[in-house]
């Protein structure tokens, strides 16, 4: 019988002979650890192969896992590792697996036993460096197990106090805050036993540890309860009979006081007995101390939450959302890390989980018990738990937007709708539910738009913002105000102008965020659904998406708000990247709130860039380089984008909506000395569009959001009467880029689950395929010469792939230039130009990194806390 212990140190035994040098080498011990992680069920060999060879083209990973599996067979002279179909697993009949038994006395509530077979964190010390995914999964795994631990521990320790046992009762609960020595509630629970067990003196040097650790690692002062209980136990002796009131039930001043052994009589007795009382409150954390004297006001702290840079926020987008904290406060999910997925951090923790399978999410959201995290993609709501388990999808419906999402108390979730304007949808939070209309835009008042959802707690209402368009807006601008719908009819009012994204404090206030970039709280009676005050202004300079209206703001129920403050003045520029990662403004004074999609002239003197300025609608700008004139060349149209030069440089195509109810494809004079020609119109929205060097093709992409999920295509204008499908599948392409003489086409795919970089010939797509990115890829651009392909990889280098097309295609060096994570990246069209000699390339970048501000006990700053 071979025995794999994955708790405390990875190690393999076999009861009747020494495991063989071959089986203990780091691969087979690595995939013998992730076989007997994934259960008795087994995994995918996909999965398996994505974890262990990330770089790795699919052949070649299937090769080296079969040759793994061969390997290990053969050393152990033994089968147990089993194949079906697909799926690998470990024999139980030939292999104990600690976690397999762990879980096992658990769920048969043999606590003892669950407890002897933790010998430490999960794979404690094994890394696997070169996976980024594998390890987040590895750690959900590790916290989830330690949590496992830790209620066990807690069980046993509660028997033991019970049967008044102080020795058992200290030895559990010591074991559990040494699995977690910065947890406040460990501390307190191991302090009260120590005292129990006559070892006061114990029980305050403790405190002093928990103390120091506390602020040598968070940098943060520690709970001040725990000083409290310690400065009651340096003060007063206490007899063993109430130190076992640890129990957590109520215990009232009467059962208290009966509890005393009280040498003395007359005022020290009672001062003792007070004493005693509010450590036995302590204990159960019953009410009877705020009954006794008002309790203290909480202090107001601010600081600014540190994130390791593989775990820092994504880059700001205007339609889509970034962070969320739990109800309770213990726990921030925002989107981040090289592949923007979904990260869990726990407050009591240095780092988050990374949820597998969420890369490319945005827009977190917690459930109203705080238990499970839902998020966004295009068309998807998906719902994940808080232990990092991989997601399930709610809806995958054509119509389900970026802009917003919040969990009601009635089950449903309420989100922003996949359309150039539209209300709100509403779909119950079970897999496979199908969205429906939840609110309706009252066009006659101008009304363009509906996001960012907020659902009273109470279940009576929904706050969301409303987007005015252009033409109803203050000086023809877009305008922004707060509404609120009721529930379930949908019907909505406004209640605040020139305010977006609404979010309510259970404090009884509104929180919201002005055009001009401050945060303001103003009361609010969510029962009649009004504004019961004056507004006041708590923050300014907010990080905010224009246009589409984000802000990173959030506040639990308990009273922990959180928000980001914007990129210095907000402002992005764009540089010139060398090849070696050096970066240089083009010119510092040339500015804008958002930029999008860099297109350079073919002599590479002139820039076309989607930009917004003043507020005004996203429009197309033209920029002589370098520190040249610029001007506005989209004079209408609500968001003019993609901006995309014809062969002979004297004209810009482009995409622009809605003023026939989809984005079309339009061409006009760099100059702006005439009117925009019509170039293409069709139902769906038509974006990415991109000429042939012989200006023949004109080739572009579909909608996600259309049937075919984003589909390439491409016209003759003049010869074809319809565009005809280039790479048109079941699965989305993207960013679709010809070479330089227009004889092959590369783009991006999510075919085998994740965007990764293809190229076929043009036009003839059906000739060949070749893969040319492995584990990620988008936004592909070829070099000017051909000889290279440019993206970005998921792990947010730029990368360049050499290749040859004499006599036949073929790939070369793939090397990875310069981490670009620092840099504007989206994953449906480029964020970056190529200059004409190949040796830099234009980037968008934010003056400086977002701060993402955390204010605990904010409920004690606004003068109450009542919930209303």
């Amino acid at each position: 019988m071979l025995t794999l212990e994955l708790l405390g140190t990875l190690s393999l035994r076999d009861e009747t002979r020494p495991v063989p040098v071959a089986a203990q080498q780091k691969r087979p011990l690595g995939l013998l650890a992730i076989l007997g992680l994934g259960g008795k069920p087994g995994l995918s060999r996909d999965r398996i192969e994505a974890y262990l060879w990330p770089e790795s083209s699919g052949a070649r990973a299937q090769h080296a896992l079969d040759q793994t599996v061969y390997a290990i067979r053969h050393a152990m002279r033994s089968d147990f590792i089993l194949s079906t179909g697909r799926e690998l697993r470990l024999d139980p009949d030939l292999v104990r697996v600690d976690v397999w038994e762990l879980e096992e006395a658990i769920r048969a509530g043999r606590w003892t036993a669950a407890v002897g077979l933790y010998k430490g964190p999960l794979l404690d010390g094994f890394h696997f460096a070169d996976s980024h995914e594998l390890e987040s999964w590895i750690e959900s795994n590790r916290s989830r197990l330690r949590l496992e631990y830790q209620k066990a521990l807690e069980f046993l320790a509660n028997l033991a106090a019970e049967a008044s046992d102080h020795s058992q009762t200290v030895m559990w609960l010591r074991r559990l805050a040494n699995s977690d020595p910065l947890s406040a509630g460990a501390t307190k629970k191991l302090m009260l036993a120590l005292a129990a067990a006559g070892d006061r003196a114990g029980a305050v040097q403790y405190a002093r540890v928990y103390q120091e650790l506390v602020r040598q690692e968070l940098e943060m002062e520690p709970d001040s309860e725990i000083e409290d209980l310690a400065a009651a136990l340096s003060r007063h002796a206490i007899t063993e009979r109430v130190a076992t009131a640890s129990d957590n039930r109520s215990v009232t001043p009467s059962a208290a006081a009966s509890t005393l052994e009280v040498k003395e009589r007359g005022p020290r007795d009672r001062r003792v007995l007070y004493a005693v009382i509010v450590l036995a409150i302590l204990i159960s954390g019953g009410a009877i101390w705020g009954w006794m004297r008002p309790a203290p006001a909480k202090q107001v702290v601010r600081s600014t939450l540190a994130m390791d840079s593989t775990e820092a926020m994504a880059a700001g987008a205007p339609w889509s959302g970034r962070v969320a904290i739990s109800p309770d406060g213990s726990r921030l999910a925002y989107i981040g890390g090289p592949r923007s997925q979904l990260l869990i951090r726990a407050r009591n923790q240095l780092h988050a989980i990374a949820v597998p399978g969420t890369e490319g999410a945005s827009t977190p959201f917690f459930s109203p018990d705080g238990s499970k995290v839902g998020f966004l993609r295009v068309k998807d709501v998906e719902i994940a738990s808080i232990n990092g388990a991989p997601p399930i999808t709610v809806t995958d419906t054509l119509l389900t937007g970026t802009a917003g999402a919040s969990w009601g108390p009635d089950g449903f979730i309420y989100v922003d709708a996949n359309t150039n304007g539209g209300g709100l949808l509403r779909v119950e939070a079970k897999p496979g539910a199908k969205p429906i209309w939840f609110t309706v835009l009252d066009t006659a008042s101008g009304e363009f738009d509906h996001t960012w959802p907020d659902v009273l707690p109470n279940g009576k209402g929904v706050l969301f913002t409303i987007r005015y368009s252009a033409k109803n807006g203050a000086k023809g601008r877009t305008s922004y105000a707060i509404a609120v719908a009721d529930i379930p009819s949908g019907k909505h009012r406004v209640i605040v102008d020139d305010a977006m994204y609404a979010r309510y404090a259970t404090s009884g206030h509104l929180l919201y965020v002005t055009a001009n970039k401050t945060l303001m709280v103003v009361p609010f009676d969510q029962n009649s659904m009004k504004v019961a005050g004056e507004p006041t202004a708590l923050s300014e300079g907010m990080r905010l998406g224009l246009l589409g209206g984000s802000a990173d703001l959030a506040v639990s129920a308990t009273g922990t708000l959180v928000y980001a403050t914007g990129a210095g003045q907000g402002k992005q520029e764009l540089v010139w990247v060398t090849r070696d990662g050096r970066a240089q403004a083009v010119n510092p004074e040339w500015r804008s709130d958002y930029l999008s999609s860099p297109a350079l002239s073919p002599n590479g003197k002139w820039l076309a860039v989607a930009m917004v300025a003043n507020a005004e609608p996203l429009n197309i700008w033209i920029k002589r380089l370098h520190r040249g004139p610029s001007i506005k060349l989209t004079l209408e149209g609500n968001d003019n984008s993609d901006p995309a030069w014809t062969p002979d440089g004297r004209s810009v195509t482009f995409s622009s909506g809605p003023a026939t109810g989809a984005a079309d494809l339009w061409t006009k004079r760099a100059d702006g000395g005439a009117p925009a020609v019509m170039q293409l119109h069709e139902k769906r929205n038509l974006y990415n569009a991109g000429w042939s060097p012989d200006g023949k093709w004109l080739i572009f992409r579909t909608d996600v959001a259309s049937p075919g999920s984003g589909d390439i295509l491409a016209i003759r204008p003049g010869i074809d009467t319809a565009p005809v499908p280039v790479v048109a599948t079941t699965f989305t392409e993207l960013s679709p880029a010809l070479s330089p003489n227009g004889r092959w086409l590369a783009y991006s795919s999510n075919e085998t689950g994740a965007d990764e970089i293809y190229v076929v010939p043009f036009p003839n797509t059906g000739a060949g395929k070749w893969a040319i990115s492995a584990g990620g890829g988008t936004e592909p651009l070829w070099s000017h010469r051909g000889g290279e392909l440019f993206y970005r990889a998921a792990s947010g280098d730029l990368v360049a792939v050499a290749i040859n097309t004499n006599p036949r295609f073929s790939l070369g060096r793939s090397v990875a230039l310069f981490p670009a994570a620092g840099f504007t990246s989206l994953r449906f069209g480029p964020q970056y130009a190529v200059a004409p000699d190949d040796r830099r390339f234009l980037m968008i970048r934010a003056g400086t990194p977002d701060k993402l501000i955390v204010v605990e006990n904010w409920f004690e700053e606004l003068g109450t806390k009542s919930r209303k």
